[in-house]
């Protein structure tokens, strides 16, 4: 197994950037020399090192903080899972206040890397966020909620808008909700609260991501600096490998 490293800082990459786990034995091409050094522990297998070619992510996760079961609302807490000791990778209001209101809900306090915020499921469930379109032609009209279940019966009414009926229906229970009727062009379903949380988890997994580090795995300038030393290349045993490589995020 090799790590392919970085010799210099460029671009977006730093000195000592881990960039490229390769299989023992592969030798370096073309201008390779000038921009990496190689690092090697004989007939380790690459599989077992690949993770440490990942970049660095802020990752938000969330929880909940309080329940009001009468107005199916929640108070939620934001936060991010990978924060360095230079605070890089937080939440902070600024970035996920819009967000959160795409979804219907209205920031309630912040703090370092987390924003509490409240949030009622009807409210969610007739947000652009939700159903990833512009919701201001609908019309949304809760009829009834069972606090037990968590159901809403809700009327959709689209008829400022001009897509096929069968299109909206596909649609709609594509977001799981249950058609009860559809007259004049207006629909009347049942969506459980669980839907809601589900496409909110989906959602916030996919968009809240954002790029700290192109690599999360490097080694110290001094190892760069020693391998430049034995001519680009060495060759160590797994424990000595493993105390070269450093996670920034734990730094």
């Amino acid at each position: 197994m090799q790590l392919l490293i970085m010799k210099e800082t460029r671009k977006n990459h730093f000195k000592g950037d881990i960039v490229e786990i390769r299989a023992t034995g592969t030798g370096f091409g073309g201008s390779e020399p000038e921009a990496f050094v190689l690092a090697e522990v004989p007939e380790l297998p690459m599989t077992d090192y690949e993770h440490y070619n990942g970049k660095w992510e802020r990752i938000i996760d969330y929880e909940v903080v309080a329940q009001d079961k009468a107005q199916d609302g929640f108070r939620l807490r934001l936060f991010s899972t990978l924060v360095d000791s230079h605070l890089q990778g937080i939440v902070t209001k600024e970035a996920v206040e819009q967000y959160i209101n795409s979804w219907g809900g209205s920031v309630h306090s912040f703090d370092t890397n987390e924003v509490v915020f409240d949030i009622r499921i009807v409210d969610a469930m007739q947000s652009p966020a939700f159903w990833e379109i512009p919701a201001d032609e609908i019309v949304f009209t809760e009829i009834a909620y069972d606090q037990e279940t968590g159901v809403h019966r809700i009327e959709i009414d689209y008829s400022a808008r001009e897509n096929s009926p069968t299109y909206v229906e596909r649609y709609v229970r594509g977001k799981g909700a249950t058609i009860l009727s559809h007259a004049n062009r207006v629909l009347t379903v049942d969506i459980p609260r669980s839907a809601v949380r589900q496409e909110f988890e989906r959602d916030i997994a996919e968009k809240a991501r954002k790029l700290i580090a192109r690599r999360r795995y490097h080694v110290s300038e001094a190892v760069v600096d020693y391998i430049v030393s034995q001519g680009g290349y060495i060759q160590t045993d797994e424990a000595t490998m493993l105390t070269y490589i450093k996670d920034k995020v734990a730094e």
